[in-house]
């Protein structure tokens, strides 16, 4: 009866373990996204749309004020980033995916100022 026990709690415990890493799996960001931005009270609006692989690996377009370009990145749990390359420098944008489907985060441009941005499925 006791080893019973201790292999019910023992296949309790390891689907417990598998349950949570599931909660830590990288949440997909792919997808198309309008992103709403402020910097120091300068509004603007991209377009973005990324592709996640499974190893967290980012890559997609961004076209917004900062121009119309490719870029790379990567994500982690709920946690994302990316860099824009372009004539100014690099540009990083740092975002969460929240629990309703927005993204929010900020935006560093290259050190010369920063915002922050909540983007939107769009389409």
């Amino acid at each position: 009866m006791f080893s019973n026990t201790i292999s019910r709690i023992s296949r309790l415990t390891i689907a417990a373990v598998f349950t949570l890493g599931a909660q830590f799996a990288s949440a997909d960001v792919s997808g198309s996204w309008a992103f709403a931005v402020d910097v120091m009270g300068q509004t603007g609006n991209a377009s973005v749309t990324m592709a996640q692989g499974a190893d967290g690996a980012v890559t997609g377009h961004y076209t917004g004020q900062l121009g119309d370009t490719d870029f790379t990145g990567t994500a982690t749990g709920d946690d994302f980033q990316f860099t824009l390359t372009g004539d100014a420098g690099s540009v990083v944008y740092k975002g969460t995916l929240q629990d309703d489907g927005t993204i929010t985060g900020t935006v560093d441009l290259g050190g010369m100022a920063t915002g922050t941005f909540t983007g939107k499925k769009s389409g």
